[in-house]
């Protein structure tokens, strides 16, 4: 590779110098150690395969060829997600060696200098500081990392949220995601999506769709109209609207593979979901006794309660579910297992015991009563103690399937992946201790505890519980709930908590859970800080990005605001859940003769009290740092619009109840013209696709309905 050196103020010449057999990755470390020192220094230059005999100044990039001379050069070996930033004399000049135990782990150094010069990293952009002159840091650092299992959900469900990135939207976050130091993305697809075609017996897969086939027209009289160009309707851009099945699936398999491969590039591992025990309803006349899901929109098929644990079809098709996905996708690190959010598969959970019992001993353990009597005490749980006994039971069946499946049938082994790892994901809390005993070697566990960050602190003895020194158990922390849904979040003061939590019970990780993610800037920074430095506080992250992106003078106003954005989340995942879930009845469910409640009130009081925060920080800020600050106006503008337009509604609804039909239209309208302040001043702040799909998403359901329903009002 041929070197052009640029000269900075004080002519100091800066060469990059990487080993010549050195991997893909680890030459695109140091094509971003080039480009950060021109954008922050002005030095123009390109890596090379020798030590330039011009040059006053050497970065040394990964593991360096042996004819190299490194003087007093001892390095400190590092795992293989530890770096070194180490500096020494290479022919009689300064140094720095930027190396990891890995590949990826060399990028992460290089972005680990990046940011000892200033630089910040956001989810959708860098914050650079002033260009300067360049300067070689006097610094001697090895870096392993407290929880080595930094993973983040993709695909996942919903218009408002990743199910509608194409690639143009991956890339940037992907990019800054490796920044941030993140080392694995979940690719969370579900039975539904166009993402997986198999066929059993002659029976093919024919049917697929998005955000459980629900529709968002995009029409001239919506709010936010011009943040959707000529589309017809909200959709995938990389996936074909109105196509056969066959066209669907296909592009939808290529934007999996795109994913895996990007996620690659960049020295990010891969986890896919595959769902074994749900199908779409084609496969009915297969499975004896096959019942609707239990879910949003009924679209897949399930065993029933009393389905045989050994049912030969069950077999066969999740076997042709499992293999299918590890043929199409044979590039991914990791399938992960997951149990049915709402299990119906149930009836033989004694049977299933018994056999797991005679094979692990697990009763040794926990007994089955006891676990049982265990989920009677999660009352506080949504859909309470029944739920909870179900998840138990239905665990216990689901284990025993899994298990049989692959470690007795062998069911990959004639697939391009026989060596596939396997994590079981969300395991019903109470079985927590036997998986120890069931979890092979070098498999993982993703567990999930409730909805919401602040829900799990409130139980965190039951992090406890986990057999962290058996195999690697990560935690799903909840960004952003669905539940609350599309207003204003933040629960970083609730996910530090429980990251001490998890480093101090050795949890090897975290999974983020999120659909909307411009709010969350703050909070990834924080779980990128603290998965390397167990003694950082959430607060002090924050103060550094505040300081970095809107400069000194605004810090203590937008400490004010978040903290009242995490106030009024914390309230809302105790009271809020389906406040602003993102499906039809999202407003009309409002509709009810009642005024809004008191706790509601309190939480428009909250983000008020944040937005009056984030106007005066705006007032003290540095121009590079408004749209930081402006986002989160326009967030709570409309999170406390939203909240107006439900009292509103309520209000309305009264005037109906009681008779005067004139006072219900007046009240309706005001409620309108709210919706669409509030809508109005989200559009102007929007980021992403995720908000563009959420746009998208309350003209459908809360915008037009509305409408409707006062031209009813009006025709008496």
């Amino acid at each position: 590779m041929q070197t052009d050196y640029g000269n900075t103020d004080n002519n100091t010449r800066v060469a990059i110098t990487v080993s010549e057999n050195a991997p893909k990755l680890e030459r695109f470390a140091a094509e971003q150690l080039c480009d950060y020192l021109e954008k922050l220094f002005g030095v123009r230059t390109r890596p090379r395969s020798s030590v330039s005999a011009e040059a006053e100044t050497l970065f040394l990039v990964g593991n360096l060829d042996a004819d190299i001379d490194i003087q007093g050069a001892a390095f400190p070996s590092v795992r293989e997600q530890g770096f070194v930033l180490h500096r020494v004399q290479c022919q009689g000049r300064p140094s720095l060696v930027v190396r990891g135990g890995s590949p990826r782990a060399t990028l992460w150094a290089v972005y680990e200098l990046v940011e000892r010069w200033g630089v910040r990293y956001l989810l959708h952009r860098d914050i650079l500081p002033t260009p300067s002159t360049f300067r070689l840091p006097d610094i001697d650092i090895v870096i392993e990392p407290t929880l080595p299992v930094r993973q983040w959900r993709v695909i996942n469900d919903f218009a408002c949220g990743p199910e509608s990135w194409g690639m143009g939207d991956y890339r940037p976050v992907l990019d800054q995601l490796a920044k941030l130091k993140f080392n694995r993305i979940l690719l969370s697809v579900w039975p539904w999506q166009p993402f997986l075609h198999y066929e059993v017996k002659g029976v093919k897969r024919e049917s697929a769709t998005l955000w459980f086939d629900f529709h968002y027209p995009i029409t001239d009289d919506m709010v936010g109209r011009h943040l959707f160009g000529d589309e017809e309707e909200f959709w995938n851009p990389d996936l074909p609207r109105g196509a056969s099945y066959e066209e669907f699936t296909a592009a939808g398999e290529q934007l999996i593979r795109n994913l895996i491969d990007y996620a690659h590039q960049r020295g990010i591992e891969c986890v896919i979901v595959a769902t074994l025990t749900e199908f779409p309803p084609e496969f009915a006349p297969l499975l004896k006794d096959a019942q609707e899901v239990h879910q949003l929109a009924e679209l897949t098929i399930v065993p029933s309660a009393e389905t045989d644990i050994d049912d030969p079809a069950l077999t066969e098709l999740a076997t042709a579910v499992l293999r299918a996905t590890v043929d199409t996708y044979p590039e991914v690190d990791y399938v992960a297992l997951g149990m049915p959010e709402f299990r119906q598969w149930s009836g033989l959970y004694e049977r299933a015991w018994e056999a797991l019992n005679a094979k692990y001993n697990i009763s040794s353990q926990r007994s089955l009563d006891d676990m049982l009597t265990a989920a009677t005490q999660r009352s506080a749980y949504p859909g309470g103690e029944e739920r909870a006994l179900q998840e138990v039971k239905g665990d216990i069946v689901a284990l025993y399937f899994y298990d049989r499946l692959l470690n007795e049938l062998h069911a990959l082994k004639e697939s391009r992946r026989p060596d596939m790892k396997f994590i079981y994901n969300s395991v019903a809390e109470e079985l927590f201790p036997l998986l120890g005993n069931l979890v092979p070697h070098g498999w993982e566990t993703l567990n999930f505890v409730d909805y919401t960050a602040s829900r799990i602190v409130k139980r965190r003895e039951v992090l406890e519980n986990v057999p962290s020194r058996e195999h690697a158990c990560s935690l799903i922390y909840t960004l952003h709930d669905d539940n609350v849904g599309l207003l204003p979040q933040l629960a970083t003061g609730s996910l530090s908590e429980l990251t001490k939590d998890l480093i101090r019970h050795g949890w090897a990780g975290f999974s983020t859970r999120y659909w909307l993610i411009a709010d969350h800037d703050p909070c990834v920074a924080y779980l990128s800080k603290a998965a390397w430095d167990e003694e950082v506080k959430h607060e002090e992250v924050y103060r550094d990005q505040i300081r970095a992106v809107c400069g000194e003078a605004c810090i203590d106003d937008m400490l004010t605001t978040f903290r009242e954005v995490e106030g009024t989340t914390i309230a809302l995942e105790a009271h809020g859940l389906g406040l602003t879930f993102p499906v039809p009845g999202m407003l009309t469910k409002h509709w009810t003769p009642q005024p809004m409640s008191d706790e509601l009130v309190e939480d428009r009081q909250g983000y008020q009290r944040a937005l009056n925060a984030a106007y005066r920080a705006r007032e003290k800020a540095q121009p590079s740092g408004h749209s930081y600050i402006d986002y989160w106006i326009g967030r709570l503008e409309f999170g406390i619009g939203y909240l107006d337009m439900v009292a509103a509604v309520r209000r309305a609804a009264i005037a109906e109840a009681d008779g005067r039909p004139a006072e219900a239209i007046q009240q309706a309208e005001a409620a309108l013209t709210t919706a669409r302040q509030a809508l109005e001043a989200y559009a102007d702040v929007v980021r992403d696709q995720s908000d563009r799909g959420a746009i998208a998403v309350m003209n459908e359901y809360v915008y037009r309905p509305l409408k409707k329903k006062i031209v009813t009002l009006q025709k008496g």
